[in-house]
C-alpha cells in the first residue's frame, strides 16, 4: 500500500504568536539539518514496511519550507527518488508563506515535483496579520496565490483563521469573500488555538488579550460552512474545504490510518503499530543521525489504541466510520464497543 512521506523544515525567519508547531530562526543551521534529513531518509526506509516503499504523497511543512532553495530541494528530491518507489506518486504539497512566493522562486518551484501549494494567508486584515506577527500583508497573500496560478499551479490551498484578537465575525467574513475571489481549489480554517508557550497565550494570562467568545466562534464556523459550500466547497474533514477532486491527499492519510514516514526535527511517524515521535530539537536531532542513535520516542499502539484511532480521526470526517471497515479490523464485538471503556 501507498504511504505518505512529511518532511518538517524548521526554520521561520520569525516565530508567529500563535504558533507553537518547533521552529527556530537560526537559519545559519539549514545545511547541517538538511544533511541529517538525507541520512534519516535513507535509514528509515524500512519503518514503511518495504525495501524501496512506494509514496502516494509528500508534504514539506514547517516551520516555513518556503525558506528552502534550489540546492536544498534538489538534494532531498534526490534522495527520495533514490531511495522510495515514486510511480505511484499522486500529490507533493509545498507550505509556503506568501511573500516568499515571487514569480521567481515559483519558477524554481516549477522544476520539481511540486504539484499543490499551500500558502500560510491566515487573514486578508492587515491589522490583524500584524497583531499575530505574521510577516506579509493582504496585498502579498492576494497576490501570492495569483502568481502561483500564473506559475502553473492549478492546485492551490490557503488556510484561514478565525478567533484571532479583537477579529469581529463581520472581519472574518469579509477576508472569506475576499479569499473566494482568489484561485484557489482548497480552503483549510482554523479557529484560533491558545497554545501554551505562545506569545498570544502568554498575553492572555496577563490579561492584555480576551478570547473571542463561543457565540463568536460559532457564528464564524457555520457562517464559513454556509458560504464555501455554496461556492461549491466541500467540508471533508472538519475544518478543511475542497472543491469536488482538489481534498488533500496527504492529510486525508492522517485521518484514514494510512501509514507515514515524517523526516526532520519533530516530525511523526505512523506506520499501524508503532507512532513515532523525533525530538524537537535540531541539536539532538542532528548529533543523533551523525551517530545513528536518533533521538526519538516511541509508542506502540495496542488493539485498543488503534481502535480509539480509528474512531477519533473518522469521526473528524465526513466520510465517517466504516462500519464493515470497522467489523473488518476490529471484530463484530467493537462495533458497540465504548470508546471510553478502551
Amino acid at each position: 500500500m501507498e504511504a505518505g512521506l512529511y518532511l518538517h523544515i524548521p526554520f521561520c525567519t520569525s516565530k508567529c504568536h500563535y504558533c507553537d508547531f518547533y521552529s527556530v530562526t537560526a537559519l545559519s543551521r539549514k545545511d547541517e539539518v538538511v544533511e541529517a534529513m538525507v541520512k534519516e531518509l535513507q535509514a528509515e526506509i524500512g519503518f514503511l514496511g518495504a525495501v524501496k516503499p512506494a509514496l502516494r504523497t509528500i508534504y514539506f511543512g514547517g516551520g516555513t519550507p518556503s525558506l528552502l532553495q534550489a540546492e536544498d530541494f534538489t538534494t532531498l528530491f534526490n534522495t527520495i527518488e533514490a531511495s522510495y518507489d515514486l510511480s505511484c506518486l499522486e500529490e507533493v504539497t509545498l507550505e509556503a508563506n506568501p511573500d516568499d512566493l515571487t514569480p521567481e522562486y515559483l519558477a524554481m518551484l516549477r522544476r520539481f515535483p511540486f504539484n499543490r501549494l499551500s500558502i500560510g494567508v491566515q487573514t486578508l486584515d492587515d491589522a490583524g496579520l500584524k497583531r499575530i506577527n505574521r510577516r506579509h500583508t493582504a496585498a502579498q497573500a492576494k497576490q501570492a496565490v495569483l502568481d502561483s496560478r500564473a506559475a502553473g499551479f492549478s492546485n492551490l490551498s490557503i488556510d484561514l483563521m478565525y478567533g484571532l484578537p479583537g477579529q469581529t465575525t463581520e472581519q472574518f467574513n469579509q477576508t472569506l469573500e475576499e479569499a473566494l475571489r482568489l484561485p484557489v481549489s482548497h480552503i483549510s480554517s482554523y479557529a484560533l488555538s491558545w497554545e501554551e508557550g505562545s506569545v498570544l497565550y502568554k498575553e492572555l494570562m496577563q490579561g492584555r488579550l480576551q478570547q473571542a467568545s463561543d457565540e463568536v466562534l460559532e457564528a464564524c464556523y457555520f457562517n464559513l460552512i454556509a458560504v464555501l459550500e455554496a461556492h461549491g466547497f466541500l467540508r471533508y474533514e472538519l475544518s478543511n474545504f475542497a472543491k469536488p477532486g482538489f481534498e488533500s491527499k496527504h492529510n486525508s492519510s492522517y485521518w484514514d490510518g494510512t501509514s507515514y514516514l515524517g523526516i526532520g526535527p519533530g516530525a511523526h511517524s505512523y506506520n499501524g503499530s508503532l507512532r513515532r515521535y523525533n525530538v524537537s530539537s535540531i541539536d539532538r536531532y542532528v548529533e543523533g543521525l551523525r551517530s545513528g542513535e536518533p533521538a526519538r520516542e516511541l509508542e506502540w499502539l495496542d488493539s485498543n489504541a488503534r481502535y480509539n484511532d480509528f474512531i477519533m480521526t473518522g469521526l473528524r470526517t465526513t466520510r465517517g466510520i466504516m462500519v464493515k471497515e470497522l467489523e473488518k479490523l476490529f471484530g463484530i464485538s467493537k462495533r458497540y464497543y465504548c470508546l471510553y471503556n478502551a
